[in-house]
Formats: C-alpha cells, structure tokens, sequence
C-alpha cells in the first residue's frame, strides 16, 4: 500500500510540474530532457572506468588462480599421505606418521579453504565499492555539466528520462527531440577525449 502511495505521490508531482512548466509562458520556464543511462554509456571516462575495474578483476582472479594452485597441490599431498597412511608395504611407524601427516593436512585444507573464501567475499566487496565510487565520481561530473549547460541556456528545470516507476516502467514516455539535450551534454562531456 505504502509503495503505491509513494508512486502516486510522484506521478502528481510529476504531473503538477510538466503542467506548470507546460502551461506558463515558454520563456518564463524553460523545460530539458536528458536520459542520464545513454549519457552515462556513451561517456568516454566510463570506458576508461570499466576497463580498470576489468583489469584490478583480472589482477584479483590470477591471485585466486595461484592459490586455488596452492590449495591442489595441497589436496594432491594430502591423498598421498592418506594413501601411505593406508599402504600394508609400510612399516606401522611410517603409516602412524603419515596418518599424523595427513591429518595436519587436512586442517591445513580446511584453513585454506577458509582463506580463499574470505579472498573472495573481501575482493568482490572492493570491486563493488570501487565500481560505486567510480559511479558516483562519475554521475556527478555529469550532473555538473548538465547544471551548467541548463544555467547558460536558461534552462529551469532538467528531467532524466531514463528513470523507471517502482513497476519498472519508464516514467517518461515521449521527449520531443527539440527538448532531449543529451546528445548536447554527451557533446561537452566527449570534447576533451
């Protein structure tokens, strides 16, 4: 109930301020569209962004290579010692310490398995939190272009049109090219590339 409440309070927000915009004289207030998902795409530093983060994954999974490595190799010794643990053509006293042996190991695996998964939850969670703060970094160099671009057109009021209603339906249906700036921004934005 709470959620539809919510939505119907946004949609007539929404509508008030299109039909105040819409209603009043053009030149008083002055309306823009951008779709922040495609301005947000097309950015050449969010490229650059991806890329890094691709490559700080690679750098994370040839680490998780090496020690799943280690990890065989110490599963490999541990079969070893548990086979010559069981091998009737040894001496009782070398079976006794390969029994040892083996059972040293296998606590061994048990931390080791530990130990990858901390590496994995720890580097996943860096990853996430870096992807957000590249993000963020981001969406808010963007939204300063936008806010500065709108103040020197004499723009009063900047929609994104790429949001979506909790129904995940797009909340804005039709933009009229002739008030859409993205490409604009897009254009600022890519001119130092």
């Amino acid at each position: 109930m709470m959620t539809r409440t919510t939505s119907l309070v946004w949609a007539v927000a929404a509508v008030l301020v299109c039909g105040v915009a819409l209603t009043a004289p053009a030149q008083d207030h002055r309306l823009a569209f951008v779709d922040l998902d495609y301005i947000f795409n097309e950015f050449y530093k969010t490229g650059l962004a991806d890329e890094r983060l691709r490559e700080q994954a690679d750098e994370f999974n040839e680490e998780r290579r090496r020690m799943v490595g280690e990890y065989e190799a110490l599963q490999e010794a541990f079969s070893q010692a548990r086979e010559d643990a069981q091998n009737a053509a040894l001496s009782e006293d070398v079976r006794s310490r390969r029994r040892a042996e083996a059972e040293d190991m296998l606590v061994d695996i048990r931390d080791f398995e530990n130990r990858i998964q901390r590496f994995d939850q720890s580097r996943r969670k860096q990853l996430e939190d870096q992807g957000r703060r590249m993000r963020s970094r981001l969406v808010e160099e963007i939204q300063e272009v936008i806010r500065t671009y709108a103040r020197n057109e004499g723009y009063h009021v900047v929609i994104d049109s790429s949001g979506q209603s909790l129904n995940a339906v797009e909340i804005v249906l039709y933009v009229d090219a002739r008030i859409d700036i993205s490409d604009a921004i897009i254009s600022i934005l890519n001119k130092d590339q």
